[in-house]
């Protein structure tokens, strides 16, 4: 594990001495390789190296406002320290491959370095290494594999936060008894495999919870409903429904079509609009945030910050914040 040497705080006192460094030079949107590249930069007063220094943001996905979240926070970061930063991301959800693929490309193209979400427990090694053998760092954020090679990992604690879930719903929502499943998007994912275990360590603390498995309801939100509800058609005895992640607003919205609020509990993660207004009609009780725009701020922080300065990387743990009935009207949207 590597060790959390700094915090938030004083990320936020390096930000605070940056913010303003230039106005904004350039925007733009291009299609390149198999996925979308979106530039963005600005010079201001950076010196020679730094304002030609450009570093590449690799997501996993741009098919939810959540991704569009950390692809803002990192080109706001660009504009910020006056450097280049190219945001972009395969055309097919989740796409190992092609992902990987436009990492390769990067290493060829130069960027000085490399933020990704590296979702995949061992898929993202081998190009890792070779962005290593190049002097190119690479930054994790969002989602963590240990052991990929990455120098820092920006992003929720991932187990702990779904252990929070988990005591939230099993002690204060459902009163230490009933039955639940797990919804997740892609259940080999190294994040969500490590929420669910953190649900299923709350569900322990309580002998009268049982656990119904894991249902895989994709990346769409159509097909979501549908495994959803045939999960409830074929067992009627589920008493809740956990999601853990962006596409749990599925759950609330088979909820809600149904009328099944008094009989099916839920929760799920991310602050999206669909899932706050769940949660603010009852269909929901719970979502968990996790900050996506500063994810994707400070991974291209921490990188500027080695490059630029020769500081050390820092692991930053963007948190868990509970959202339910009683502080949602208090949330922005993510």
């Amino acid at each position: 594990m590597r060790k959390k040497l700094l915090g938030i705080a004083l990320c936020l006192a390096v930000i605070g001495s940056m913010v303003g460094c230039g106005d904004n030079k350039s925007s733009e949107s291009a299609s390149a390789g198999s996925g979308s590249i979106e530039k963005s930069g600005s010079e201001g007063d950076a010196g020679e190296n730094q304002k030609d220094m450009k570093i590449a943001v690799v997501l996993h996905a741009m098919n939810s406002s959540f991704y569009t979240k950390m692809s803002d926070g990192a080109k706001a970061a660009g504009k910020d320290l006056g450097i280049t930063v190219d945001v972009m991301a395969p055309t097919t959800a989740s796409n190992l491959s092609e992902q990987v693929s436009l990492m390769e490309s990067c290493i060829t193209a130069g960027y000085q370095g490399i933020a990704t979400v590296t979702w995949d427990p061992s898929g993202f090694n081998s190009v890792i290494a070779k962005a290593n053998d190049a002097g190119i760092p690479v930054v994790g954020f969002n989602q963590d594999a240990e052991g990929c090679g990455s120098e820092a990992f920006v992003g929720q604690e991932h187990e702990d936060a779904g252990y929070q879930m988990g005591k939230y719903m099993f002690g204060e929502v459902m009163n230490g008894q009933g039955k639940y499943v797990v919804a997740s998007c892609a259940p080999t994912d190294s994040a969500l495999i490590a929420r669910t275990t953190g649900i299923e360590k709350a569900a322990k603390e309580y002998p009268d919870i049982e656990f119904g498995g894991v249902i895989d309801i994709g990346t769409d939100l159509t097909n979501a409903y549908s495994v959803i509800e045939n999960a409830y058609l074929a067992d009627s005895e589920i008493d809740a429904i956990l999601g853990v992640d962006v596409f749990s607003e599925a759950i609330g919205t088979y909820i809600s079509t149904n009328g099944l609020k008094e009989k099916i509990k839920a929760a799920g993660f991310d602050l999206v609009e669909g899932t706050l207004e769940h949660v603010k009609k009852g269909d929901m009780q719970l979502t968990v945030g996790q900050n996506p725009y500063l994810q994707g701020y400070y991974s291209v922080l921490d990188l500027y910050m080695n490059l630029a300065h020769d500081g050390q990387f820092i692991d930053v743990n963007t948190g868990a914040q509970l959202v339910t009935a009683d502080n949602v009207n208090e949330v922005e949207p993510e």
